[in-house]
């Protein structure tokens, strides 16, 4: 929960992504400013509110997430490995599979956070990213 607390270890580089790539409201323009928000809309509901509004909207974030992160040649098999627990974590807690626990040190959620960042550095060239209708949060 290091992100949740300003102490994430790209904290001030997602802080800028956030900034510059992410709207007030809707949907990303890249792909680059979607990943950010969906990690930080996923983190904000479970933090700020134990997953109580999760739905199939969360979901959707959680599919984002694996299409992109897993598809990038980005990322070993180890940390591929990881991604994968890390994301079917964050539906476990979504869906109620897993009990919502406070989590002293580094999460699922920080450990997605930081391979969005690296992510979205390695990637720094705009990807158009094609809104998705069927997403409203």
């Amino acid at each position: 929960m290091l992100y949740n607390q300003g102490k994430g270890h790209y904290d001030q580089e997602y802080a800028k992504l956030w900034k510059e790539l992410v709207p007030v409201s809707g949907q990303a323009k890249t792909i680059q400013g979607e990943l950010v928000r969906v990690i930080g809309r996923l983190a904000d509901e479970f933090y700020r509110n134990g997953n109580t509004n999760w739905d199939v909207g969360y979901r959707i974030f959680t599919n984002f997430l694996s299409k992109h992160l897993l598809e990038d040649k980005l990322f070993n098999a180890q940390t591929l490995d990881q991604i994968k627990q890390d994301i079917a974590e964050i539906r476990d807690f979504g869906s109620g599979k897993k009990n919502l626990e406070y989590i002293e040190g580094e999460d699922a959620f920080d450990r997605i956070t930081d391979r969005v960042v690296e992510w979205c550095q390695h990637n720094s060239v705009p990807i158009e990213h094609t809104h998705n209708p069927k997403l409203y949060r």
